[in-house]
């Protein structure tokens, strides 16, 4: 059974009725806009790819911690490394992003980059790479923006949808295949951290 949370140009799919014994155990979906960042396509079917969801959410709320704190020195610090990985992975930055954050999924890896007004993310999905699908051929690897307002928007959206419909059914299902909990309180938290930071710039913004 897949279940969707959708946001303005974000777009998370999990299917809730297959389960691997894996680190990656379930399949998931994203898409921002009409760029296909994890998952495959297959005889005009989108297919998931394996995924530690909680992993996926706790990335995509870092990267807008991350975003809404450009002063910081770690995030600096990051910055600088993540500049230099996203080089070597082949993509040419525009210059003018203050904020890089790299995130690692099992077949695909994308920056997430923000130059303080737009959200820039730069992808390279490898199941993409072998697709029959016409609308996706040649298109593995590219780049996709959004305003970063709506980026933020969206991220906590479908990760508010995410912790209070489905982590709840994610955490039993775990549960009844292992015997223990995983937890994704530290999903909550980084969720409520970037609640809190965002409410702070639209605060600034507003007066």
């Amino acid at each position: 059974m897949w279940v969707t949370m959708k946001g303005k140009h974000l777009t998370v799919k999990i299917d809730l009725k297959r389960y691997l014994s894996s680190p990656d155990p379930f399949f998931l979906v994203f898409t921002v806009n009409e760029h296909l960042l994890l998952g495959a396509c297959w005889r005009g079917e989108l297919e998931g790819d394996e995924s530690d969801v909680y992993r996926f959410f706790y990335n995509l709320l870092t990267a807008c911690y991350y975003f809404l704190r450009p002063e910081s020195p770690h995030v600096q610090r990051i910055t600088k490394i993540d500049k230099r990985n996203i080089e070597e992975e082949g993509f040419q930055l525009r210059g003018d992003e203050v904020v890089v954050y790299q995130a690692v999924e099992r077949n695909a890896i994308y920056y997430a980059c923000s130059t303080g007004r737009v959200a820039r993310i730069y992808y390279h999905n490898e199941l993409l790479e072998f697709t029959d699908c016409p609308e996706y051929m040649g298109k593995h690897k590219g780049v996709v923006e959004v305003p970063l307002k709506e980026f933020v928007e969206d991220v906590l959206k479908i990760s508010k949808e995410f912790l209070d419909e489905y982590a709840p059914i994610i955490e039993r299902i775990i549960i009844e295949h292992t015997g223990e909990p995983e937890g994704y309180d530290y999903v909550w938290e980084s969720y409520y951290e970037v609640v809190e930071l965002y409410r702070k710039r639209l605060d600034l913004e507003n007066r």
